[in-house]
This record gives C-alpha cells, structure tokens and sequence, in this order.
C-alpha cells in the first residue's frame, strides 16, 4: 500500500511533539520542571480530511463502508498530540515514555467540524524504577455530546528496576480460537507514522532502532491495536462497543502471521477475551472487547 506524503502536512501538531522530545532528550534542561500535580486541559481540533480517513481506514483493515464518521481509534492522529502535551508537563521525560495498554469505549459517532477533547490524569504512581501513569481522554461532538472516552496506560523509566521473580503479567487460562491472521513489512512502521503523525524513528529508520533494546524496528502499539480491532469488527460484522488492551512485545518488523484470537464464548460481563499472538504462539497483545 502506497501512503502519500502529503498527509504529512495534517501531523503538524504530532510532529512537534516528537521534534520537542527529541531536542529535550539532547538538552534537557530545556524541559520544565514538571510536577505531578497537572490539571485537567481541553481544546478544539479539526477533524483529518477525508482523504486521510480513508487512506487510514485502508491500512487498518476496516471494510469499505464500515464508517459513516471518524473511526474510534482514529483519535491516535487528531488527539494523541494533545494527550502527549499532557504527559509532557509531568516531571518525567518524554523519551523514556513506555506505551503498556489502551481502552477504548464507544458512545456514539464523532462528526462534528471541531471535535470536543479534554484529557486528565486518573492515577499517578512511583514504584520499582517506574513511574505509571493512568489518563483518560474524553472525545465528543461537544462537552455536552462526549462519543468516546479513552484510557491510556503508560509507564515513565526513572531509575533501576529490581527484578522480584513474580511476572508482572498474570497468565488467563481462558481458550482462545484463532479467528484471522495479518501481516506487516518492514515499511509499515513509516506507513502508519504517516497516517498517524507518530514519526518516532524507532518504528521507522533502522540504524537508530538498532540501538535500542529491541534491535530493531516495530510497529506502533496503536498500529497492533488498530489492525486487531478492524479484525474484530470484520471477523463479527458488527461495531465493538469497547476494546481494552495491554501491550506485552511489541511485533517486530517485518512479521507475518501475527494471528488475532478471540474466546468463544463471553464473559459475566458480556465480553470476550482477545489476544494477538505472533506465529510461535507467544502473546504479544491481551485484553478483552464488547460488542
């Protein structure tokens, strides 16, 4: 899939904050102080064109004529920027920013010509060399008309973590079936940061992704997420209500045979048990959905 260049000129505000992390990361002392205590913020944006809708629509997978307004996660190109300005008045860098899960629920249809956001911290917590952090993102056609409400996890690195010997993520013995398989090459990391605005060399430009931990380039989580939620969608020709994730590996480009599992049966609280697991079988993404 070809991905023009030109919707570039739509990223500007998450373009600036990858820009501005990356000048604090080699001069920090041009970030502020921060401090935890950060209060609620909200704004207008305007929605993405048309044409990027449907180029975006086309790279996660969504069927043709799934979506009357925005796609719910769409709001990972007009709102994240906003939600990172947040993050960034928070006394931890940007750079050592740790994406571990994402909820999404879903009210209604977002359609309005300036869409409604406010975001706010839920919960901040310092612990083990990480400082976690809960924000909750409200989007809507107006403060009155909220469609979505999302939540994001995320951890900052701020020191040694001491390794206790209990995993941090509990096994779910729940049966899961396979319902469908995709696929990345190693260009979709720029693809989807085109689409996206998220342009963090780490999911795109090979030599500096080398250099971290994972040795190499991956996908975005929100491109994990976006891709098994259409999936989803498409596997039960039917709109998810909500999908809630946590991030265990991150899918490393290029991957085939990323395969999209879903319990068969529901909950207690009507909702079934999902997970992306690569193809040996280890999980790399776990959580549950509604529809």
């Amino acid at each position: 899939m070809n991905v023009s260049k030109t919707f570039l000129w739509q990223q500007r505000p998450m373009i600036y904050v990858v820009g501005r992390t990356f000048v604090q990361t080699i001069l920090p002392f041009l970030k502020k102080k921060g401090s935890t205590e950060v209060p609620p913020q909200e704004t207008f944006v305007k929605p993405p064109t048309q044409s990027l809708v449907k180029a975006y629509s086309k790279w996660t997978g969504a069927e043709k004529g799934r979506y009357k307004s925005l796609p719910p996660h769409m709001f990972c190109q007009y709102a994240l920027s906003f939600g990172l300005d947040l993050l960034n008045k928070l006394p931890y860098p940007l750079a050592k920013i740790i994406n571990q899960g994402v909820e999404i629920k879903v009210f209604g249809d977002v359609t309005a010509k300036k869409i409604y956001l406010k975001t706010e911290f839920v919960e901040i917590t310092e612990e083990n060399g990480r400082a976690r952090v809960h924000q909750r993102m409200e989007i809507g056609n107006s403060k009155e008309d909220i469609c979505i409400e999302v939540h994001l996890l995320t951890a900052f690195i701020i020191g040694k973590r001491v390794r206790n010997g209990k995993k941090e993520h509990q096994v779910d013995a729940t049966p899961l079936e396979r319902i469908a398989t995709w696929s990345v090459d190693k260009k979709d990391g720029l693809r989807f940061g085109i689409l996206s605005g998220d342009l963090n060399p780490l999911h795109w430009v090979n030599f500096i992704a080398k250099a971290t931990p994972f040795k190499g380039t991956i996908l975005h989580g929100f491109g994990m997420y976006t891709k098994t939620f259409e999936i989803l969608q498409n596997y039960k020709n039917q709109p998810l209500k909500q999908m809630s994730v946590r991030f265990i590996r991150p899918v490393k480009l290029p991957n085939d045979h990323l395969q999209v599992m879903l319990s068969e049966k529901q909950e207690g609280n009507h909702s079934y048990k999902i997970a992306l697991e690569d193809k040996n079988g280890h999980s790399l993404m776990v959580g549950s959905c509604e529809f």
